[in-house]
């Protein structure tokens, strides 16, 4: 027998044990752990536990689904019609964003037709998505639409009508279909939905759009009856407009359907909805977790995530065009400000289309200032690299994304050159991240960061101009150049005893040890210092990388920093080199006077003695005296005095007599009286001649 409350009990603790092991997996990451908590609970909230409801009906015979679906489809095209205020005959649930585009390419296409049904895209459609469905619906190929240089993802209205006109006497495709762009994907630009719809409706072309802002009616306080969006039909993603996992994709068909007449198992004649056959063979949970949410929810509570979204995104547009040397690159442009009607008919509002996303990039206001710069563009490049670096790291919940094209280049021309770098740019998306984290105080903290670090980027650039001419004042010090660092650039510390342009081998390692020596220093206390090495086919050397600078002044500062510091170790080197040569002379001094004690003490004893069976007969005879003023005396090395003395003093006086050398670094050599260094090799040599 089944218990409904045993049955209750048993769900929940599956659910609790599976959904307890996978957050265990969190338990090092609290901040993960609270996000997943809050998708989750906004998920329950709006949806619920929709997948009950949806096994259900799954298992439901098909003419039943039939008699149950039209009350239901009924109330979400109701539903969705009074939310977005677009006014539709249709609409279809699709779980996967392939599914919606072949659902419409199979309603639109024309079953007369033999010939491949030509579909005009924009470059910024999906590829991946454009070969799923091309394997999937061989009668179907896909035309680019190229753009202007300034919005690369906008369809050019004149090469499209000419690119009709060409495929009209095509024997083997025509025309059937334009997937257009209200919102795109990256940048957020908006097509000119009303002059491509009359060019498809004159030649009875599909039009299908897709885009963030085609939801974006549904927080207009009012709209009149007769405006709806310019086209055949739109895919809407509301799980990026809602904030809400795993919803499906919405499809509007704005066209006048026509019903399909079918025999049922009756062998009646009976009409049925055309797309009712795509519902009932998917999964039910698509079209049932949309309902769901329209019993649950408020229009304020769904529309809470895009709202605030398009108000984050406006906030920052706001600020940053008060910041100088920042573009914004998905701006409008100066001859026409987008407004609903650009993508509605009827009486649409003249008011501006939000933006879902902000393209953002660091760029002088006068390409003057890059005048003694070689590759310019690729050292802006560099600057907006680590201004992203900088941002991204410091703030997280932005998702700030790094996006690279060759349309965003200062310098432009009509003709694309196939050699230009591309560029890169900031692209902040509140839109598609499901957690409303980012509240008005983390957003005025991120424009302010923003300023601050574009005036240390100008602070650099600056400097990195005026570093030759610079560094050119400051003796020892010459600028290397570093095409591919983003700091100011890179200076080498050469000794006073070498000339830069003739370096050798013992020189090259001089330079080395310096500046190996002058980066573990000087960063120690400044980040702005790290060592770089600069390779040729001959040698390798070493140099001191100069990062970003807060102020143009700093320059000097860092500057006599290396300079300072690049003396004191020469001098510090040259005393560890003189200490050596000395310790190298001393030994070989000591070596020379051991061997003359060796000769003396053999002079002194005789020859007889050396020889191994005699030496014993003459010890025995005539034994050597225990003390003898030739005997062997020790010798010491003093690196305080720098002197090479016998070990005889140490010996009788059971201590060592410490003596300062005239040559060692003292913090007070005006209290140091010179001493001979000639004392020590004086009475070496008078003993000698002994």
């Amino acid at each position: 027998m089944f218990d409904a409350d045993q049955s209750i009990e048993l769900n929940i603790r599956i659910r609790n044990n599976f959904m307890s092991y996978c957050f265990s997996f969190l338990q090092d990451n609290e901040e993960t752990h609270q996000c997943v908590q809050s998708v989750w609970n906004k998920y329950l909230q709006c949806v619920g536990d929709i997948a009950i409801l949806a096994a259900f009906f799954d298992a439901l015979p098909v003419h039943v689904k039939a008699s149950v679906l039209p009350k239901y489809q009924t109330e979400i095209v109701q539903w969705c019609e009074n939310l977005f205020h677009i006014n539709c005959n249709a609409l279809l649930c699709s779980t996967y964003y392939s599914e919606t585009f072949q659902r419409v390419i199979r309603y639109a296409s024309k079953s007369n037709q033999l010939k491949k049904g030509i579909i005009y895209i924009p470059i910024d459609f999906d590829p991946n998505l454009k070969i799923d469905l091309t394997a999937s619906l061989p009668n179907i190929k896909f035309e680019h639409i190229s753009n202007n240089v300034s919005y690369e993802d906008l369809i050019d209205i004149n090469q499209l009508e000419e690119f009709i006109q060409r495929d009209l006497n095509d024997t083997q495709s025509y025309p059937f279909m334009v997937i257009a762009n209200a919102g795109s994907s990256l940048l957020g630009h908006c097509d000119q939905l009303t002059r491509i719809n009359k060019i498809c409706g004159h030649y009875n072309i599909w039009l299908h759009v897709i885009g963030d802002l085609l939801g974006s009616m549904a927080l207009l306080p009012s709209i009149k009856d007769n405006v709806n969006i310019n086209c055949d039909s739109l895919t809407i993603d509301i799980m990026k407009l809602f904030g809400i996992q795993n919803l499906p994709y919405l499809t509007f068909f704005l066209q006048p359907t026509t019903g399909v007449k079918q025999i049922d198992d009756n062998k009646t004649l009976v009409t049925t909805h055309p797309l009712y056959d795509f519902i009932l063979h998917s999964p039910s949970i698509s079209f049932l977790s949309v309902w769901s949410i329209s019993q649950r929810c408020s229009h304020d509570t769904i529309l809470s995530h895009m709202k605030q979204s398009f108000d984050l995104t406006n906030l920052l547009i706001k600020n940053l065009k008060d910041i100088k040397r920042l573009r914004i690159l998905n701006e409008d442009n100066d001859q026409e400000v987008y407004t609903y009607q650009r993508i509605c008919s009827g009486d649409a509002s003249n008011q501006s289309l939000p933006k879902p996303v902000v393209i953002f990039r660091y760029e002088p206001d006068d390409l003057s200032e890059l005048a003694t710069m070689g590759d310019s563009n690729g050292y802006i490049d560099l600057l907006n690299l680590w201004l992203f670096d900088k941002l991204s790291q410091q703030y997280p919940k932005m998702n700030l994304e790094l996006l690279k094209s060759v349309h965003f280049q200062i310098l432009k021309s009509d003709n694309i050159d196939l050699n230009q770098t591309a560029a890169h740019a900031i692209r902040f998306a509140p839109l598609e991240h499901l957690l409303d984290n980012i509240d008005p105080n983390d957003m005025q903290s991120f424009i302010e960061d923003i300023q601050c670090y574009t005036e240390i980027l100008l602070a650099t650039m600056n400097g990195r101009k005026n570093l030759a001419s610079i560094v050119s004042k400051y003796e020892n010090l010459i600028c290397i150049p570093m095409p591919q660092w983003a700091g100011v650039g890179a200076v080498r510390y050469i000794p006073n005893m070498i000339n830069p342009s003739e370096t050798n081998q013992p020189s090259t390692a001089e330079i080395n040890t310096i500046q190996a020596e002058l980066a573990r220093q000087l960063q120690s206390n400044d980040s702005a210092f790290s060592l770089g090495v600069e390779a040729d086919e001959h040698d390798s050397m070493f140099y001191l990388r100069l990062g970003m600078i807060r102020k143009s002044e700093d320059l000097d500062v860092l500057l006599q920093k290396v300079l300072n510091a690049g003396k004191e170790t020469e001098a510090s080197l040259k005393y560890v080199e003189d200490m050596a040569e000395k310790i190298r002379t001393g030994i070989e001094k000591v070596q020379r006077d051991l061997k003359n004690e060796d000769l003396q003490l053999l002079a002194q004893e005789g020859l007889l003695r050396q020889l191994p069976l005699i030496s014993n007969v003459m010890s025995w005879w005539s034994p050597t005296p225990s003390t003898s003023m030739l005997g062997k005396k020790g010798r010491s090395f003093d690196l305080n005095s720098g002197r090479i003395e016998s070990t005889e003093d140490t010996y009788v006086y059971r201590m060592q007599v410490k003596k300062q050398s005239p040559h060692a670094p003292m913090h007070n050599n005006n209290d140091i009286t010179p001493t001979n260094t000639n004392t020590v090799e004086n009475a070496t040599e008078s003993n000698t001649k002994q």
